[in-house]
């Protein structure tokens, strides 16, 4: 009886082999890889032979032909949907904890008081009432402020007004939020300490293409760190003097312990400050706004009216007068406990597993968890640290995020944790 070995066909050979490449970070997102010929002279074979290797990689969503100048690594997809019943990946607040009662009776009378306004377009920059509530309770100028529809919009909106090149002219922390990731193909890092970016590798990421540079300063997604104030003052002083442009993601700024001003604060003509209200009441309310420096103003008003996802104006008067009532300040005091308690809950938990390490003090929803053990798991309820970076030191780790989650739901998940890492430490 004769028997015979199947032969892999050597295209498949090189494809597995380009995306092993691409998987350990040889090859990152947005890096182009060698050319054809270059692949066919390394594995000694013909060029169509190559080329059945890429359209394969092409099809794996792993790299992207650019006409004329050859094959680039993909940038990763970073929107998921939320995770499952026990949900650890999404970071919006659950909506139960939301005051339904409270803002319903402010719509309605919302309807009594103002219902011919309530369908008006409102100006570009957003409703002025509104813009004047925020200014006074974020401490920030009105006559600078736009209204967008979240974060998302502002960092679209900075793409548009600093246009072509941009992924060479960002400078990102590492790791960062991954949406700012793929939106500006980022290719340049600095890493994070404890308390911000490393000064001696900032410096040397400075060069004059950099024009931006893109911090999470306040309660940081996903170290959950806050800069310190020298390491604003520095990166300020760089700002004012390279020169660039701070954009200032203001993701949970609310839960700041007052850790010195914010870059608005210290350079306000270098700044670019934005704020999603998403996620601190609850994610259906899509609205946020961005200050902005008086030199750039123009061109931002202008980008925002040709491409503007307008915010329905009934939506911008009930959140002005939801903090105005005092209702915001009395929901954050709500969420804020409610966060201090499951934090201490999930580190209660994850001391009970050698192999699990929450390191230095966080802040806000979420949890940075380095784990010593391998997490090749095909399902995980939380976000992988590849998501947040291209270095290889963060594959080792992962962020939970706990807010997404009624109070039943909450309790159930910490158990299903448990049985989860208990497996894991086996």
């Amino acid at each position: 009886m004769s028997s015979h070995r199947h032969k892999v066909p050597i295209y498949q050979l090189i494809a597995t082999l380009i995306e092993e490449r691409i998987l350990s970070g040889h090859y990152k997102p947005g890096q182009r890889i060698p050319a054809i010929r270059e692949v066919a002279a390394e594995f000694e074979c013909n060029k169509l032979t190559v080329q059945k290797a890429f359209d394969r990689l092409n099809q794996r969503g792993l790299i992207e032909k650019v006409v004329g100048s050859g094959s680039y690594v993909k940038y990763p997809s970073k929107i998921h949907e939320p995770g499952g019943f026990y949900d650890f990946r999404t970071d919006y607040l659950a909506e139960s904890f939301f005051p339904h009662k409270q803002a319903q009776r402010l719509i309605n009378a919302l309807f009594e008081n103002e219902e011919k306004q309530l369908f008006v377009p409102p100006p570009t920059g957003g409703d002025t009432g509104l813009i004047q509530v925020l200014s006074q309770y974020y401490e920030v100028p009105a006559e600078r402020m736009l209204i967008i529809s979240g974060a998302q919009q502002g960092l679209d909106l900075v793409a548009k007004v600093f246009g072509t090149q941009l992924s060479e002219s960002v400078l990102f922390e590492d790791p960062t939020y991954p949406g700012a990731i793929t939106l500006f193909k980022a290719r340049h890092f600095v890493p994070l300490e404890d308390d911000g970016p490393d000064k001696d590798q900032l410096d040397k990421q400075l060069n004059a293409r950099i024009r931006l540079f893109y911090a999470i300063p306040s309660i940081h997604n996903p170290l959950g760190i806050e800069y310190s104030p020298e390491k604003k003052n520095i990166i300020a002083d760089r700002a004012l003097n390279h020169p660039f442009y701070i954009i200032e993601d203001d993701y949970l700024g609310e839960l700041r312990n007052n850790n010195g001003n914010r870059f608005i604060d210290l350079c306000p003509e270098r700044a670019i400050y934005i704020k999603s209200l998403s996620q601190t009441t609850v994610a259906g309310i899509r609205l946020g706004f961005m200050v902005v420096p008086e030199d750039l103003l123009d061109k931002f008003i202008y980008a925002k009216f040709s491409s503007d996802i307008t915010s329905f104006v009934l939506l911008q008067k009930f959140v002005r007068e939801f903090i105005k009532g005092g209702y915001y300040s009395a929901h954050l005091d709500m969420i804020k406990e409610k966060a201090a308690r499951r934090k201490r809950q999930l580190i209660e938990l994850a001391d009970q597993f050698d192999f699990l390490t929450i390191s230095c003090q966080q802040d806000g929803f979420n949890l940075w968890v380095q784990c010593s053990t391998s997490l090749d798991l095909p399902h995980v309820p939380w976000c992988r640290g590849e998501e947040f970076s291209f270095s290889n030191k963060y594959r080792s780790c992962f962020r939970l995020s706990y807010m997404h989650l009624d109070d039943k739901v909450f309790d159930q998940g910490l158990q299903y944790l448990k049985e989860l890492w208990a497996r894991i430490g086996e």
